[in-house]
Formats: C-alpha cells, sequence, structure tokens
C-alpha cells in the first residue's frame, strides 16, 4: 500500500501518526539556534574523542563487526562515529531531554507509567556507512506486548536525506510480531509484507519510532554526513542500557536538578526500582525522593562503622 511520510508539527498529529504507522516526523523541533549549538558541540566533542583515541568508530556502519574504540587507523575513512553518554559532555545535551514534546508521546506510548532516558548518543554517519539490519527495539523484551516498553527520538542536528543513511521504517509493523533476525532483509520485509521508508527530514526535526516498529539505520552513499542525537526512553521497569545514576560523572552531578536526575534514573518508582546506597560517607549521589544511610561491612571492635542519615546531614531530594 503507498504510504506518504507521516509528519507532525502538533503532538496531536504525532500521535495519531504513532498509533496509525508506529511512527511520526515531528518538524520543528529544535530551533536553528539549538541545531546550531547541539551541532557544534557534538563535532568538536567527537573531533576529540578521535584525537585522544577513545573514540567509538567503524569504517562502515553501526552494527558491524568492526565497530572499534580508539583513534582512526592510518587512511581509515570513517563511517560511523557514536558519542556516548551525552549528559557528561555539555549541559545542551541535557536541557534536549526536557522538551515538552518528547514528553506529550512519553505519556501517550507509555500510559502514563514512569520512565527516563535509556541509552543516549550522538550519531556520525558518513559516506560507506552500510545498511543496519532490519529489527525492532522490544526483540529485546522475551515477552509478547499489546504496548510498547521503549521509544526512540532521533534529532536531527543535519538534513536526513535518503543517501545519508537515513532511518528506514516499515510504516505499521508495530502491529505485527517482533521481526526473525535475517541476513536477507528481503525475507524480512515478506515477514510482514511493509516496504521500507526513508524517514526523510531537516535538521532540527525529530523523528519518534516506539519500540515495536521495524527499522534501520540505511546505507550512506552521500558525501555529506548525517549527524544526530539519538535518544531511547524506557518504562522504569526496563534494564537501561546506558545507567545514568553509575555514569554520570560528579561534576556534572553537581549541576544537575531533580528534574534532571529524574530523567536520567534516580528516581525510586513504585517503591521498589533503583534505589541507590551511599559509597562513602560523604556521598551526595542518590535518589531524588528517598535516601539510604551509608553502611559499610562491620565487626565488633572493627573500625568501620555505619553514618545515620541524622549525622550525614542527609535531606531527601538534596
Amino acid at each position: 500500500m503507498e504510504h506518504s511520510l507521516a509528519v507532525a508539527h502538533t503532538a496531536e498529529q504525532g500521535k495519531d501518526n504513532l498509533d496509525a504507522y508506529g511512527y511520526t516526523v515531528h518538524e520543528d523541533f529544535l530551533t536553528a539556534e539549538e541545531v546550531t549549538a547541539l551541532r557544534e558541540r557534538l563535532e568538536e566533542q567527537a573531533e576529540l574523542e578521535r584525537a585522544e583515541g577513545v573514540a567509538m568508530l567503524s569504517s562502515s556502519g553501526h552494527s558491524d563487526a568492526g565497530v572499534y574504540v580508539g583513534a582512526p587507523k592510518p587512511g581509515e575513512r570513517i563511517g560511523f562515529q557514536a558519542v556516548r553518554f551525552l549528559p557528561n559532555k555539555g549541559r545542551p545535551f541535557i536541557d534536549v531531554l526536557h522538551k515538552p514534546i518528547t514528553h506529550d508521546y512519553a505519556a501517550h506510548l507509555f500510559r502514563g507509567e514512569a520512565y527516563n532516558v535509556a541509552s543516549y548518543a550522538g550519531i556520525l554517519l558518513g559516506k560507506g556507512s552500510s545498511r543496519q539490519v532490519l529489527h525492532a527495539d522490544q526483540q529485546a523484551i522475551p515477552l509478547v506486548l499489546d504496548r510498547p516498553v521503549m521509544f526512540v527520538a532521533m534529532i536531527c542536528l543535519s538534513d536526513f536525506e535518503a543517501d545519508m543513511g537515513a532511518t528506514l521504517v516499515a510504516p505499521g509493523s508495530h502491529r505485527f510480531p517482533a521481526p526473525v533476525l535475517r541476513t536477507d532483509p528481503d525475507e524480512q520485509l515478506r515477514d510482514i509484507g511493509s516496504g521500507l521508508m526513508p524517514l526523510t527530514a531537516k535538521a532540527g526535526s525529530a523523528l519518534f519510532w516506539e519500540s515495536r516498529t521495524w527499522h534501520c539505520q540505511g546505507g550512506s552513499t552521500s558525501d555529506k554526513t548525517r549527524v544526530s542525537l539519538g535518544i531511547h526512553w524506557a518504562q522504569h521497569f526496563i534494564k537501561p542500557q546506558d545507567f545514568y545514576p553509575a555514569i554520570v560523572h560528579d561534576d556534572v552531578y553537581a549541576t544537575l536538578t531533580d528534574a534532571d536526575k529524574d530523567l536520567l534514573g534516580f528516581k525510586v518508582v513504585k517503591e521498589y526500582a533503583g534505589a541507590i546506597a551511599p559509597r562513602t560517607p560523604d556521598d551526595r549521589r542518590t535518589n531524588t525522593n528517598v535516601r539510604h544511610p551509608y553502611v559499610p561491612e562491620l565487626h565488633k571492635g572493627g573500625a568501620r562503622h555505619a553514618v545515620p542519615l541524622d549525622v550525614m546531614g542527609a535531606v531527601p531530594g538534596s
């Protein structure tokens, strides 16, 4: 069946698209100034990670077995670079997490359940990057569910054109069982009886798709670099790919608001998931809505002692 690109300018349009097709292209998600600031910060970080030999790189795509961490190999044309753990790499990356449109979509897809960031990376895709295997993110969940437990916000810091490796989706595939991973993409498409559509968009747009939607990164034959931020959001009970309560640097943590921390997974939800205990008596890293005393291994006559909350001077949420 012929399908036109599902574009939205409001959250209501986007929700309708997500329900009908499993994805939406939300235009004007960022201002031109935000695009410039985020892209400059991401490209500077990416350049320096290459220079210092700590970059995540591949000559042919992020799903390729050739992905490695280090400096570019001599003479290598980089097809893919990921800049991971972005909350540690600049306040603008944290500010983007608070965009209201994202949370309108989260409330709709997750039916009001609590959620947090599951992974967050910058992606630079260049010529020679191969097409990714067709997949659905919910394949990681060993249950058949009637709703998504994750969704992706892919924020375009450059235009997304078909030959630049624009994300490919199978519209309506969120209503089908999770795809079988096959080496032959034509067999995968026959499984669902649907073709793939490139999500073309202008810089400043955001692509949203839910975790049951079949999709993949397209192959790039363009001399242009596709630049984006990829944010995976997950319901609170899903183990995240990036566990930010353990990842966020102490100097970054000191700048976070409680609202920032909640989005990064520092909140205990429904009194059972995500408790954080102090690592040292003066450890200030904690949940936003509960605290625990410092309790080490204790022995009679030993030198180590617990530190009660009142001695620690702790206030919930501090």
